[in-house]
């Protein structure tokens, strides 16, 4: 069976237990005789549904762990120069404000009240 399948076919078959033990407690109560048959069917549905979704746990698990990341990316994907981007910001390479910002070597505290 193919992998991602048993995930779609796991759940269908749970939800079909589901439905199936709420027919049984339907047909039940009316004491219809194949109400067990419908039990039967909603424990098999659910238990073919929880070992399914619980084998692809597994593979999710096992997939998981054998995770290699640097098989999707370099080592110097996340290292980049920031001297361009400085550039664009600041004006400069070293990210120093210092030249931009005019200042006035003459004035005192006096010129400000």
């Amino acid at each position: 069976m193919l992998r991602k399948t048993r995930l779609y076919v796991g759940i269908a078959l749970v939800v079909q237990a589901f439905s199936s033990l709420i027919m049984f407690l339907i047909l039940c109560t009316k004491k219809k005789s194949v109400a067990s048959a419908f039990l039967a069917v909603a424990a098999m549905n659910g238990v073919a549904g929880a070992y399914l979704l619980y084998q692809r746990k597994n593979e999710l698990e096992e997939e998981e762990d054998n995770f290699d990341p640097s098989q999707y990316f370099a080592d110097d994907d996340f290292t980049f120069d920031d001297s361009m981007i400085n550039a664009d910001v600041y004006g400069n390479e070293n990210g120093d404000l210092s030249d931009d910002i005019p200042c006035d070597d003459e004035a005192t505290e006096a010129d400000f009240q």
